[in-house]
């Protein structure tokens, strides 16, 4: 595996089970189809760009999705499609295609992570991952969150969507990464659609 070395803020030590993830979805990629990926939360758009070099072989679609007036940074130029409509419309639009992968990295407050993936998993092809970041106890509270005026509360959200303890019907966790919380990381749980 040849894991991509610039991730973003709050990434680190995710790396490789985050492309252990995108080799699980791509599993789901029907022969003839494009492996699609959606980003709730584009940041300063490290982690598309990890994506977009990690996956630089595949047929793929790349989106990512952020709030209105969202600008990429001036020393980066995000891959792929960017649409600044926010997640709520652009994963409830009719027209929006099936996912394979979708990473919710936006507001971290517990009622938008509920929305976000009550809204990603209506375009999940079975099979497919959804990624949450910040999801590990030790970032619990931080990062005080503009959108909602909340602490970061992801785990709470994965708790009450019975993600954590694969109650949810047609979910399972796969996987949960902490970090490596000496270089500023936090963790990760990534969940999968299971087949039909």
């Amino acid at each position: 595996m040849n894991i991509p070395q610039q991730w973003g803020f709050c990434m680190a030590g995710n790396e490789e089970a985050f492309c252990r993830m995108l080799e699980l979805a791509r599993q789901a990629v029907k022969p003839g189809e494009l492996f699609f990926y959606y980003e709730i939360g584009i940041g300063r758009a490290d982690t598309m760009i990890a994506v977009d070099t990690y996956t630089c072989e595949w047929p793929r679609m790349i989106v990512g999705v952020d709030i209105p007036g969202w600008q990429p940074p001036a020393d980066k130029t995000p891959p792929g499609n960017v649409l600044t409509i926010g997640s709520e419309e652009f994963l409830s639009a009719s027209d929006t295609p099936r996912a394979h992968f979708i990473l919710i990295d936006a507001c971290h407050g517990s009622p938008c992570v509920k929305r976000e993936f009550t809204h990603a998993e209506q375009k999940i092809h079975p099979g497919g991952i959804i990624a949450f970041h910040d999801a590990d106890p030790n970032c619990q509270g931080r990062h005080f969150q503009d959108h909602c005026g909340m602490g970061i509360d992801v785990r709470a959200a994965l708790e009450e969507l019975g993600l954590l303890n694969d109650t949810r019907l047609g979910w399972r966790k796969v996987e949960e990464t902490w970090g490596d919380q000496y270089r500023g990381g936090h963790g990760m749980v990534f969940v999968q659609r299971l087949s039909a």
